[in-house]
């Protein structure tokens, strides 16, 4: 059971850094506030942990998923 636990948790996180490289976008208030420091990298409707900072932009669709994984299956 603990192996098909680990599988699932590195398919989330897998499916977590295709989303953020492809719709992510750098928290304003972190690249404001913090130049030297790496922002927060914000999905649609995410708030940032440091600033909470909330992204406006409207949340992602299942259409936005299907193109997100469309590249990635071969």
């Amino acid at each position: 059971m603990s192996e098909e636990f680990t599988d699932m948790c590195g398919a989330m996180r897998d499916t977590r850094k295709l989303l953020r490289a492809k719709y992510g976008v750098p928290c304003p208030e972190c690249v404001r506030k913090l130049p030297k420091a790496h922002p927060s990298i914000l999905l649609p409707q995410q708030t940032c942990r440091i600033h909470r900072h909330k992204d406006t932009r409207p949340e992602l669709t299942q259409a936005d998923y299907d193109a997100a994984f469309a590249g990635d299956r071969t």
